[in-house]
């Protein structure tokens, strides 16, 4: 991807020469999308109203309707006719409320009860099966396992998988129809070999506290994974969430209401074929391949979402952003707008892994989580914020329309150099020789977004478009990438942008955006030290101290006026600035 961007620097750089000394040039190519107006209008957005139903939430039970299940090794005892008990294997076969309690060293509940919906309450219950699930749902309608309030639950497996009839057990909690997991008590799911929790069908969780560590996926989801409520540490050495169905387009979805969520992965944190959406929790992700990933849309509305560590931060074909707190630490880009959305192939296992793990979307580079960025610490937000609290937005910032820019420019504003220069006003500039696309988006109009990329720090192969909101960026220190790259149209009307990184692949806003925007290069080398942009009178409109070094900074917020003359200082550097264009890039 790097090696794209400067080829293309050297491209257009060729193109302006050419056309300073009148031989004969390629035309100007425009990346502008006439489609991607569209792509808006078909993003799949989830309906929190259709995730859970009254009885996914219902974690009570009438005990003196219950079926009580005594655990012991040879010894399990039950007095129900719906159970059957063979050494240490049992089975459910009717429909009604289980009670398990006791424990198994080598043993496993089975639920082969077709057409029918049963209840599983685990009440101090610890089942350990050596090569095959702890739990398997073979029949079912659908599947209800209830932690107890203040019990302590364990499952686990210790070798590897053996097939005990035709289908594909890979879980420590396996089941071929639709899966529920709710309570107060406490689930701890260690699987040496597989996935920890799977469902053929759709996972739902809406509260309970749980403890996975995985040798795959901590939770997967054929159909969909949604979750209501839950306290979730999740170690995997594949994706902590997955969803993925190749089979049908409407499903293979994840959607996260609220929760309190910190996992470790080896590849994705949370990763959807189709639509990933977050409308509340706390999340911390230290991931080694991305923190968030659909290969569909990506949909943030709320939440607190940390990303220690990942190789792209949030990643999807679309990505939309309309409320939250958001840190993203990436070694490569922070945000990225990638991928055409087209699924791998279809498997019977939990997840079908190779679909990403061979092959990367379409318009990326493959993946290469080595060389991960060690940092954890996020830049600072402005104004002594804390990193998941919003900064307090400048005071009477009252402005919201954008003034008409005059015609005439100044001799500090930088040549017109053809579209894909750098540091000119075009907006895609080096963003690689890719074209752009109608189907990616990066949309932003809310929330605070911290960015510290090794790469790219908002990518989008179509069009970038900020309405509000408040995003401050740390983008590379090499020349290779930029702050900003958008092989569309990056408009903004609203919100505040501080995006900081190498000048060599700087890209400002396009001039059709309605709020101001300056690009400056500060200085030839790189520099360290706070950011303040005053106003004509001194006054300081906007602050940030970067986390890294930068020569390049750019800035938009409400106060940006036409024809009004500001001043950056940027570490020991001091520039002055006057918009006589609404959006203007300015060389030191």
């Amino acid at each position: 991807m790097s090696y794209n961007k400067l080829l293309a620097g050297i491209i257009s750089y060729s193109l302006l020469a050419c056309a300073v000394c009148g031989c004969a040039a390629a035309p100007e190519t425009t990346t502008e999308s006439s489609q991607a107006s569209s792509v808006s209008d078909s993003i799949t957005y989830l309906d929190a109203a259709d995730m859970f139903t009254k009885r996914d939430k219902q974690s009570d039970y009438a005990s003196e309707d219950a079926t009580e299940i005594t655990l012991s090794d040879s010894k399990s005892t039950c007095n129900s006719p719906a159970v059957r008990i063979s050494d240490n294997q049992i089975t459910i076969t009717r429909a009604g409320t289980y009670v398990l309690s006791g424990s198994l060293t080598n043993g496993q509940i089975v639920v082969d009860a077709s057409g029918e919906k049963v209840q599983i309450v685990l009440k101090d219950a610890s089942i350990n099966c050596d090569t095959s699930a702890a739990i398997y749902v073979k029949s079912a309608d659908k599947v209800f396992v209830t932690l107890a309030e203040n019990t302590s639950n364990t499952l686990t497996n210790t070798k590897d998988f053996v097939a005990i009839d035709d289908n594909n057990i890979d879980a420590v909690i396996f089941s071929k129809s639709d899966l529920s997991l709710n309570g107060s008590g406490t689930l701890t799911i260690h699987a040496t070999y597989g996935h920890g929790i799977v469902s053929k069908d759709d996972l739902v969780i809406t509260s309970g506290t749980y403890d996975i560590t995985a040798a795959r996926h901590a939770i997967s989801g054929k159909d969909s994974v949604r979750i209501a409520d839950g306290i979730f540490t999740l170690n995997a050495k594949k994706d902590g969430i997955h969803s993925e169905n190749t089979d049908n387009d409407e499903k293979g979805f994840i959607y996260i209401a609220d929760g309190t969520f910190s996992i470790t992965c080896d590849s994705d944190g949370m990763d959807a074929e189709e639509t990933l959406q977050v409308d509340g929790g706390t999340i911390t992700i230290a991931a080694g391949d991305d923190g968030l990933h659909a290969d569909g849309d990506l949909v943030l509305n709320d939440g607190t979402i940390t990303i220690t560590k990942s190789y792209e931060g949030l990643e999807g074909k679309t990505v939309t952003i309309t409320g939250g707190s958001y840190a993203v630490t990436s070694s490569d880009d922070g945000v990225n707008a990638a991928g055409d959305g087209t699924a791998g192939d279809s498997s019977d296992s939990a997840s079908s892994d190779s679909s990403k793990d061979q092959k990367a979307p379409s318009g990326t580079s493959p993946k290469r989580p080595q060389n991960s960025s060690d940092s954890t610490e996020m830049p600072q937000p402005p104004q002594n914020g804390d990193s998941t609290e919003a900064p307090q937005p400048p005071q009477n910032s009252d402005s919201t329309e954008a003034p008409q820019p005059p015609q005439n420019s100044d001799s500090t504003e930088m040549p017109n150099a053809p579209k894909g220069a750098p540091n000119g006003n075009g907006n895609s500039g080096p963003g690689g020789m890719e074209d752009a696309t109608d189907y990616n988006r990066i949309q932003i109009s809310g929330g605070m977004l911290t960015v510290n990329a090794d790469g790219d720090g908002l990518d989008s192969n179509g069009d970038l478009t900020v309405t509000g909101g408040e995003i401050y960026i740390d983008g590379p220190v090499q020349g290779g990438n930029g702050a900003l790259d958008c092989s569309g149209t990056a408009t903004i009307s609203d919100g505040t942008v501080i995006a900081v990184g190498s000048s060599g692949m700087a890209e400002n806003f396009s001039s059709s955006s309605t709020q101001g925007s300056m690009l400056v290069t500060v200085s030839a080398s790189m520099i360290s030290g706070e950011i303040t942009l005053q106003d004509s009178n001194g006054n300081s409109l906007l602050s940030y101290t970067p986390a890294k070094s930068y020569n390049s900074v750019v800035i938009s917020c409400p106060k940006l006026t036409s024809g009004e003359t500001y001043t950056l200082l940027a570490g020991d550097t001091t520039t002055t600035v006057t918009l006589d264009s609404l959006v203007k890039s300015v060389k030191k």
